[in-house]
């Protein structure tokens, strides 16, 4: 028998992995079976345990093929804020918003982990991720406004780890709206969706330590 070529094995790979982002969003995660994904990719289940060892593993290969859009908005940011850290944290949101409206792929992993991801106790792996990767947002988040406040472009008593919260409930908020509905233009609105946010930052009252 011919052995594969690692061209060979990696182009079925990335066969199965389309062909699970195709029926994890038709079907949803629990109602789509390996010989589902075997079937769609035109290739037999035994391929599947070759690359895979489960569903949940060919899951999470599917999400690793689109970088985490906060994540990648802030990577950079986070490292370095630089001199204006909510400006550039206003053109990367706006960047991520209009991402998730560009790209076809984007939207599939959304959507799938927004209204598909009905899997069972084999994506307690995926779930602890799903955590640590919000924690890992906030943290960054929480950098790029605690430096905005100390240079003057947040008020002083806003307080960054909120703020973090708030921003990430927001993005993540507008991203399922707009994957579940599509029923307002996020391209368009962007723009103005978050500068509404940030100004209501550089507005936001004194918290009141008894309420």
């Amino acid at each position: 028998m011919v052995r594969r070529t690692k061209e060979e094995a990696e182009a079925t790979r990335l066969q199965l992995l389309d062909a699970a982002e195709r029926c994890f969003r038709e079907k949803g995660v629990a109602g789509t079976t390996l010989d589902d994904i075997a079937k769609s990719a035109g290739h037999t289940r035994g391929a599947v345990y070759w690359h895979f060892e489960n569903k949940a593993d060919i899951f999470e290969a599917v999400c690793e093929r689109v970088t985490t859009p906060m994540q990648a908005m802030l990577g950079d940011l986070a490292a370095d804020p630089g001199t204006d850290p909510l400006g550039f944290l206003r053109n990367d949101a706006i960047r991520v918003l209009r991402m998730l409206t560009d790209c076809e792929r984007v939207q599939a992993v959304f959507e799938i982990k927004f209204c598909k991801l009905d899997g069972g106790p084999d994506f307690d792996r995926l779930r602890t991720r799903e955590l640590e990767t919000h924690s890992r947002c906030l943290d960054m988040l929480e950098v790029v406004f605690g430096a905005a406040v100390r240079i003057g472009q947040l008020p002083l008593h806003l307080p960054p780890r909120e703020t973090a919260e708030a921003m990430h409930a927001f993005i993540g908020g507008l991203m399922r709206s707009w994957i579940e509905r599509r029923d307002f233009d996020l391209q368009k609105s962007a723009p103005w969706l978050v500068d509404t946010f940030l100004v209501g930052l550089r507005n936001a009252p004194v918290p009141d330590p008894a309420s």
